[in-house]
């Protein structure tokens, strides 16, 4: 497609950003959510963009939307050819693990706060663009983030690593229980 320019949610697969780059495209994060990524993409002229808590593409070309009959069509064409084994091959060594923990409302932006220190102190890099995401290394993240519609906090990871992954899950679910049982 010669595509070089994406938006992808800060949720969306390292495994996406790295086949992108190393392909020699560029990509730029966006919070969670469609409308986030398309207002991100209006504003840097994207070519292309994508969601990754649902897994939606997005095509200006095409429209200004996740389109899942364009992305099933885009990727039946692909079926069976190299290219589509090479981006299997790239991108199902990577596992992402979504889980949620009930917080009142009330209290998400006192849990955020507090974990903000934690998750700064544990990991080499951290990102707040969306709650906060760690960088554990080059290969594995995790994001905790508020839900604006429910009582929950939801925790997001991705390793290379199954049981990594697994592992980083709980412990950030855990930390997340803690700092709330301390501001209550």
């Amino acid at each position: 497609m010669g595509y070089k320019k994406f938006v992808l949610s800060i949720d969306t697969s390292v495994s996406v950003e790295k086949f992108i780059k190393e392909k020699g495209g560029m990509v730029q994060r966006s919070k969670v959510g469609e409308a986030n990524v398309i207002e991100l993409m209006l504003k840097t002229s994207a070519q292309a963009g994508g969601e990754g808590s649902s897994g939606g593409f997005i095509l200006p070309e095409f429209n200004y939307c996740r389109e899942g009959i364009l992305t099933s069509g885009l990727i039946a064409s692909m079926l069976g050819t190299s290219k589509f084994n090479e981006i299997l091959d790239y991108m199902e060594s990577y596992f992402q693990i979504r889980e949620k923990i009930s917080i009142n409302s009330n209290f998400h932006d006192k849990v955020i706060q507090e974990l903000n220190s934690k998750v700064s102190k544990e990991y080499s890099e951290t990102n707040t663009l969306d709650g906060i995401k760690g960088i554990i290394d080059e290969n594995s993240w995790v994001l905790i983030r508020k839900s604006n519609t429910e009582d929950i906090i939801r925790v997001s990871a991705e390793s290379n690593d199954k049981e990594k992954c697994k592992e980083i899950v709980k412990d950030t679910l855990e930390m997340v229980k803690q700092s709330y049982d301390k501001i209550r």
